[in-house]
């Protein structure tokens, strides 16, 4: 296998721009469609789906190992930033970009397959937002109250319940294979292109 090479001006640029695209995506979509519990609560799921083609198409892009890494850090920090959202949720964005990207090199950055299992993985990262649920409910609720009414915040927690973080993990790993699989087949030129099989 050929020798990964170190960063370039070019990678953190394309890094940049890819997830400057997929962030955007991912936010209007959620401004747009959090507006009752339940799309909420799919909504790792739906991003899952929509943001799988800019995703993939990244990929194409990259053939050193830092870049998804780095994907993870800025999605992260944008989290934490723009959403409110604690630094728990730019831990595990960071954590999962890292395993995505150790997961992408282990196939060379060629492999198809791989790649979409580190999708798979990077998939996982709205999630997060939904941590302070099992790890500070009471304080997790009182602000939902104060954004978002009381009626909201009751709807939400009837369908947040201590064990559903490991059901939402499960429907949106779901939902990365499927976002993966239909995006590997839109971007097949790219993958041809960029030797990825």
């Amino acid at each position: 296998m050929e020798k990964l090479k170190k960063l370039s001006a070019k990678d953190l640029i394309n890094t940049g721009i890819f997830t400057a695209i997929y962030f955007v995506v991912m936010f209007v979509f959620t401004a747009v469609t959090s507006f009752a519990p339940i799309t909420y609560v799919l909504l790792p799921a739906f991003i899952a789906i929509l943001c799988a083609p800019i995703y993939m198409l990244f990929i194409t892009k990259v053939k050193t190992f830092g870049m998804i890494t780095i994907m993870g850090v800025l999605i992260g920090i944008l989290m934490v930033f723009t959403t409110g959202n604690s630094w728990i949720m730019f831990v595990f964005c960071s954590l999962l970009g890292l395993i995505s990207d150790l997961i992408t090199k282990a196939g060379g950055y060629t492999s198809k397959k791989m790649s979409l299992i580190g999708y798979y993985v990077f998939s996982i990262w709205p999630v997060g937002s939904f941590f302070p649920i099992w790890l500070m409910r009471d304080a997790y609720f009182d602000g939902v109250v104060a954004s978002m009414g009381e009626a909201y915040a009751e709807g939400l927690k009837a369908m947040t319940p201590f064990w559903i973080i490991p059901v939402m993990i499960a429907y949106t790993i779901a939902a990365g294979v499927v976002g993966g699989l239909v995006a590997g087949k839109m971007n097949k030129k790219h993958f041809e292109k960029a030797g990825i099989v």
